[in-house]
């Protein structure tokens, strides 16, 4: 298989394709369960054509992603299947677009279209990966991102709008995935070692990272509702709690082949590569950029797998790097055989709960005490039961808790009152579950809650 990637052809990407199809069949025919993640995004995306993110809908999703959530509900309402299909060729399209990034970019002595094979298989180290996500899409701004930085470094470019579009796709970037922020500041850094960037360019980075936010701004502004995107964006996620959904013994366990290749490809490539100047300057650039990744992962909250997309292209570019190395054939093929069955061994193996060490337990809904009780109705659901929204639809404003209880909390703010009668009258709930037991104040505050919801202990049922 390494001879067949080696052969610098474009239509090796097809192949490329079969193999990932073929990878991914166990998850497409034996669907997984659906995540917290990815039942949040749906619950959000059903209501974002008809609520406004931030005001109307009480979260921190990011806004690109929260439209994005929109758009795949108007696309596939609930299906995971289609979600995941297109995951798949996301996943297809980012390791293409590396493998022809390095061939551009001469990052070998040899145009080839391995790294693009070990990219595509690096994305299945965890059957999560296959899922569209924030991480996922972020990450295929910051490939383009990526390949305007090496345009940079290179110096036979040397245009503005280079740098101009390195912000703009950073900036995009973070309005997936907010703390894909500290990718814009590693590249600034990146600039001035690497390319002896001027103020100018830099202060140009800056403003096309900006840019993409102040449009944001401006579209709030429009609605004179400032504070409350900077409130449940900005503010929100920078004092998010960097909680991990699945623990790092089990992250470990999952990444240990890679990590292994990794390490073992960075000891070989010190002593037997052969570098030209700008591929030393490329080594550097994309390790760099590795360790850039390694301090998100580090910052971002509900840490799992998936999270840690950002590490792929940097893997694969060494372990790549490694395998084009080796001299006899026979060893090269070998490694790269061992490097696919060890991944797709343990992933597997994981996702079926044979191997026991990995813990996936967090990534699931519980069950509700509520789910025999409450069925294919409009819920608002005070607490942090989201597992109910499986088979019932959000009402109201209120999807993430942590951001949504300072107004149930405090009900003798007149403002708290008002934001909560809108939201009822709004959009009224065939059912409020009370889980929190904070309704009772709140009722007595509201006469429209009063008059037409009758309790029974903690569900207050519409008359």
């Amino acid at each position: 298989m390494l001879r067949y990637f080696r052969i610098n052809d474009p239509y090796r990407l097809i192949s490329l394709l079969v193999l990932l199809i073929m990878v991914s069949l166990p998850l497409l025919i034996d669907l997984p369960a659906i995540t917290m993640q990815e039942l949040k995004g749906i619950v959000l995306g059903e209501v974002m054509g008809s609520k406004t993110l931030y005001i109307e809908i009480i979260d921190r999703t990011a806004p690109m992603m929260a439209v994005t959530d929109g758009l795949l509900n108007y696309l596939f309402e609930r299906s995971l299947m289609a979600r995941h299909i297109l995951a798949l060729l996301i996943i297809f399209f980012q390791a293409s677009y590396f493998g022809i990034l390095l061939i551009n970019s001469k990052a070998y002595n040899e145009s080839n279209y391995v790294p693009a094979l070990i990219f595509g298989f690096l994305c299945f180290f965890s059957f999560d990966m296959l899922a569209i996500t924030p991480e996922l899409l972020a990450s295929s701004l910051l490939l383009l991102a990526l390949n305007n930085l090496f345009k940079e470094i290179e110096f036979r470019v040397d245009r503005d709008s280079i740098v101009l579009n390195l912000g703009v796709f950073l900036g995009g970037a973070s309005l997936f995935v907010f703390s894909y922020t500290i990718f814009f500041i590693g590249t600034i850094f990146i600039l001035i070692v690497f390319a002896r960037s001027t103020l100018r360019k830099i202060l140009l980075l800056l403003f096309g990272y900006g840019l993409v936010h102040a449009i944001v701004f401006l579209v709030y502004y429009c609605y004179e509702q400032t504070d409350d995107l900077w409130m449940h964006f900005y503010v929100a996620n920078f004092y998010d709690q960097n909680t991990g959904l699945v623990g790092m013994n089990s992250i470990l366990i999952l990444s240990v082949v890679p990590v292994s290749y990794f390490v073992f490809s960075l000891f070989m490539l010190t002593r037997a590569a052969r570098f030209t100047k700008y591929q030393s300057q490329l080594f550097q650039v994309i390790f760099f950029w590795l360790a850039i990744a390694v301090v998100q992962v580090w910052l971002t909250p509900q840490r799992t797998p998936h999270s840690f997309v950002t590490f792929v292209p940097s893997l694969a570019y060494f372990i790549s790097h490694y395998l084009l190395l080796i001299r006899r054939k026979f060893i090269a093929e070998t490694m790269l055989w061992l490097l696919i069955l060890g991944l797709l061994s343990i992933s597997l193996t994981s996702r079926y709960h044979i191997l026991k060490s990995v813990d996936y337990a967090a990534l699931f809904p519980e069950s509700s005490p509520y789910e025999n009780v409450v069925a294919n109705k409009k819920i608002m659901i005070v607490g942090s039961d989201l597992s109910l929204l499986k088979h019932n639809k959000l009402a109201g404003y209120f999807l993430d808790w942590d951001l949504s209880k300072k107004y149930f909390e405090t009900p003798g703010y007149y403002e708290n009152i008002i934001k909560i009668n809108k939201s009822i009258r709004r959009d009224s709930p065939d059912v409020i579950i009370d889980e929190a037991g904070l309704m009772e104040p709140i009722v007595e505050r509201i006469p429209f809650l009063k008059k037409n919801y009758r309790k029974e202990k903690e569900i207050y049922w519409k008359r």
